[in-house]
């Protein structure tokens, strides 16, 4: 994993980014610019790119508010492979143990009124991807989602 200092500068191949942040806010905000352009680039479909904007706020977001119990430099690591029929996001963090598969899907409010404010993060991630999968490797989380990409507009996929 990276060093947890400032944000490495991505690194992209045709089909692939790879980027270590810091675990500093204000670099999940970096993170997804670079990740838009990436995904622009290839012509993503708009279903696919807000779905990899959403893991990437929800998950790294998560992992940046409540995974260090120190103030210590960490580093989050984010991959990007994009295939034809999917992208593969792989996040790799150094965080407590925290298995996002396992997180119970919060029962729906009586009212609006009784309706509290966030908590409901994982279950959208959940709703918009193909699949999730998490181990724990020595003393890291690591995250893989499964994003199903829509075939170009024109294209004969799907008749």
């Amino acid at each position: 994993m990276g060093s947890g200092g400032d944000t490495m500068a991505p690194k992209s191949t045709d089909r692939r980014f790879a980027a270590s942040i810091p675990n500093a806010p204000s670099a999940l905000a970096r993170l997804r610019l670079d990740v838009s352009r990436f995904l622009a680039g290839l012509q993503v479909d708009e279903a696919a790119v807000h779905a990899v904007e959403l893991v990437l706020e929800e998950l790294v977001g998560n992992t940046l508010r409540y995974g260090y119990a120190d103030d210590a430099a960490h580093a989050i690591d984010v991959e990007l492979d994009v295939g034809p029929a999917g992208i593969l996001v792989r996040l790799r963090d150094d965080a407590r143990p925290f298995d996002p598969t396992r997180h119970a899907v919060p029962a729906p409010p009586a009212s609006l009124a009784e309706a509290p404010v966030g908590g409901r993060g994982i279950a959208l991630v959940r709703a918009c991807v193909r699949a999730m999968r998490y181990r724990r490797e020595a003393a890291a989380n690591v995250l893989e989602v499964e994003i199903e990409r829509q075939p170009p507009a024109g294209s004969r996929a799907g008749r």
